[in-house]
């Protein structure tokens, strides 16, 4: 499975584009394009990988992701399996560097949202109340046009180049396209991850998986995501786990071994290391509303 470089459409009479990207599930394969990317999801849920950084993603995330930032939204699962009353749905807007002209960033009144579109190249995240604002704004481009869409995403940006409430993503800078095969090895293993994580999977097999030397592979996964491979295993069971402690009864034995854990106290152990919660208080904290 190969690294895709996208090509985003033009959108006639627009000089950038709101694209609406709605389905059974997110594009799955990792890719990166000149484009800068703001990204506000509306349904769906998985784990997204920006750069090196992997994390969940839920309804009323937004992102900022610059332009050749090597990223995917990988849905769980259960969006796989031809559920017609599960689907996804996202806006995004799109633009470059030059769009507005090759010095439009570079004028005094801009330089606060070319330091942002800079950290970009990092990821970025945005939170509370100025998220609402972003997404709010976000859901209005789709009715707009001209000037007025113009404005709305200058204001779009200029929210999220004063927010105290963001934070950057990944620890690498992605300024230039990754390499071709680097992106591919990495798509390989995020993929198989995602598909085969509840099960028992040795440091043997996801080295052959990714045609390499253990040794090897442990080096160029922390390289590549900041995580050893067995937190990083772990931290995907435990994202799994909680999703089913707060939305069912089953017992967290159960909830355990369904989540790739073959001991409970080991579970427990990795489960408050990952949310700073027991199972238990998890449930109370986030279960609330079953009946």
């Amino acid at each position: 499975m190969k690294a895709v470089r996208f090509v985003i459409p033009k959108t006639g009479g627009n000089s950038f584009r709101v694209q609406l990207d709605d389905g059974p599930h997110f594009y799955d394969t990792i890719h990166y394009h000149p484009e800068h990317q703001i990204t506000f999801i509306i349904k769906g849920e998985g784990t997204s990988f920006i750069g090196n950084h992997v994390e969940r993603f839920v309804p009323g995330d937004v992102y900022l992701i610059g332009k050749n930032v090597p990223h995917v939204s990988k849905c769980d699962g259960v969006y796989y399996q031809g559920d017609l009353d599960l689907d996804v749905f996202s806006i995004s807007l799109f633009f470059k560097d030059e769009t507005f002209g090759s010095q439009f960033f570079e004028i005094p009144e801009m330089a606060h949202i070319k330091r942002l579109l800079e950290q970009a190249s990092m990821g970025v995240k945005v939170f509370g109340d100025d998220r609402e604002q972003i997404a709010k704004l976000i859901e209005a481009s789709r009715e707009q046009d001209g000037f007025q869409r113009f404005q709305n995403l200058m204001s779009i940006l200029n929210i999220f180049a004063k927010s105290e409430n963001t934070k950057t993503l990944s620890s690498v800078r992605y300024i230039t396209p990754s390499k071709e095969a680097d992106n591919e090895r990495i798509n390989v293993i995020f993929n198989f991850l995602s598909t085969n994580f509840k099960s028992d999977i040795s440091l043997d097999q996801i080295s052959s998986i990714a045609s390499m030397t253990p040794n090897a592979f442990c080096r160029y996964f922390k390289q590549r995501t900041g995580k050893s491979y067995s937190v990083f295993l772990n931290e995907m069971r435990v994202e799994y786990a909680g999703k089913q402690i707060a939305g069912s009864h089953h017992s967290f034995g159960n909830i355990a071994v369904e989540s790739g854990f073959n001991s409970i106290s080991y579970f427990n152990r990795q489960f408050k290391r990952v949310t700073g919660l027991s199972p238990l208080q998890y449930r109370k904290k986030f279960g609330q509303h079953i009946g």
